[in-house]
């Protein structure tokens, strides 16, 4: 592992990544897991199939819920307890899922879970950032990425298994049981970067907590250009991986007619890409800079996207078709996203915290909005429809991201990452 920049020992920085990942791991989890039993969960209640998709737009949601509260109460009081509240609040609601008796409030129970998911970017990633360099950082989240990415790509497989033998609240205790190792770990581990004086004599700042200086933050957000295009250009990539998610069950449970296993085995290779993505940018970390390993992976993304529409054109509508295409996209992805984050939050001089916290509410509701857009449009079960919708989104993620870098300063003592 890389040195830290604050003082730490490398055992110390490498237990907080290992619980941070494991939590990551399970806020993942708790999704991919129960997708294959959402037809389940939704006949047990009596609810429509649209509710499918529905739970995971309510658990993006809630995702976005607090990410602007929280990006600057962690820049003034630290990220260590806004993380252990984080960790604790999402134990709580993991359980809370399982008591529920209805749609709704499952649906509604599902929202404040996810909102465990808004303090991995705007709290852990974001010290994770904070207290390793550039390249360094970037090859710690790849390899975590790695890590993470097991969720999605066994959760559907487990989760299915588990399905079949056990009732889907079983499902959420354990994950509960699980998530409080996780805390115990952070509470353990977990580094204060606020304040700290980093290796180089730079100081990791308090910031005011005051109205006036939090709007001037995000006024000061809303402005940069770089920033705010590169943020909705992150939102509107990572789309296609959560509607397949979303969808993915309907697709080829109920249109396909595969079994669940058979559908947890396709999300192999889809989600195997994603992780030879991350393994590829290990490699282009040792001679890229971020623009350049960024610019690399949206070209895989999009031509992946832009073949999930051709090739059920050119062929037929039959979900087989789509896969190349998604295959080529996850493996785009794996290499895009890091790097990106990263471009993201050293665009400007605004505390981490803060920078991190509107790049994330605006990559939820990009998210979530696309989700419910995917819903809307696979109403007809119409693949075509689906892969034409994925090359749209690529075209316009591509026009984002250009557009950001081109406005990117080209030299800045204080951005050096926008140096070629």
């Amino acid at each position: 592992m890389a040195q830290p920049l604050i003082n730490i020992t490398h055992k110390h920085a490498l237990g907080f990544a290992a619980f941070l990942v494991l939590y990551e791991f399970l806020t993942y989890i708790a999704n991919d897991m129960i997708m294959p039993g959402m037809l389940e969960v939704v006949h047990s209640f009596h609810g429509p199939e649209s509710a499918v998709a529905t739970s995971l737009t309510a658990y993006i949601l809630g995702g976005a819920s607090l990410q602007l509260f929280l990006g600057p109460i962690s820049d003034r009081y630290g990220r260590r307890p806004v993380m252990l509240f984080g960790a604790a609040f999402f134990f709580l609601c993991t359980l809370i899922i399982a008591c529920s008796n209805s749609i709704d409030q499952f649906l509604m129970a599902r929202f404040f879970q996810g909102m465990g998911l808004c303090f991995i970017g705007v709290v852990g990633y974001a010290t994770l950032q904070e207290i390793f360099d550039e390249m360094d950082a970037i090859r710690l989240i790849a390899v975590m990425a790695n890590v993470s990415t097991i969720a999605p790509l066994i959760g559907p497989l487990v989760g299915a298994i588990f399905i079949l033998y056990f009732d889907w609240r079983t499902l959420f205790v354990i994950i509960g049981a699980f998530s409080l190792v996780a805390l115990w770990g952070l509470w353990q581990f977990m580094p204060e970067s606020v304040g700290q004086i980093k290796r180089d004599g730079q100081q990791i700042k308090q910031v005011s907590l005051s109205p006036r200086v939090i709007l001037t933050n995000y006024k000061n957000l809303l402005v940069n250009m770089p920033f705010m295009l590169s943020s909705l250009a992150l939102g509107i990539i990572n789309v296609p991986c959560i509607i397949w998610i979303a969808l993915a069950p309907v697709i080829l449970v109920s249109d396909a007619k595969l079994t669940i296993i058979e559908y947890a085995l396709w999300q192999i290779p889809v989600f195997g890409a994603l992780i030879l993505g991350t393994l590829f940018l290990q490699h282009l970390t040792h001679r890229g800079t971020v623009k350049k390993i960024t610019l690399i992976g949206s070209v895989f993304t999009v031509v992946g996207l832009i073949l999930t529409a051709i090739l059920p054109y050119a062929i037929n509508g039959y979900f087989v078709w789509l896969m190349p295409g998604l295959i080529v996209y996850f493996f785009g992805l794996g290499v895009t996203a890091a790097p990106l984050n990263r471009f993201i939050l050293f665009s400007t001089p605004v505390g981490k915290g803060t920078t991190s916290a509107l790049m994330s509410m605006f990559t939820m509701c990009i998210i979530a909005l696309g989700i419910e857009t995917a819903n809307v449009l696979y109403e007809s079960h119409n693949n075509r429809i689906f892969g034409l919708y994925c090359a749209i989104i690529g075209v316009v993620y591509f026009v984002f991201l250009g557009a950001a870098f081109a406005l990117a300063p080209k030299t800045d003592n204080d951005l050096p990452l926008f140096l070629d």
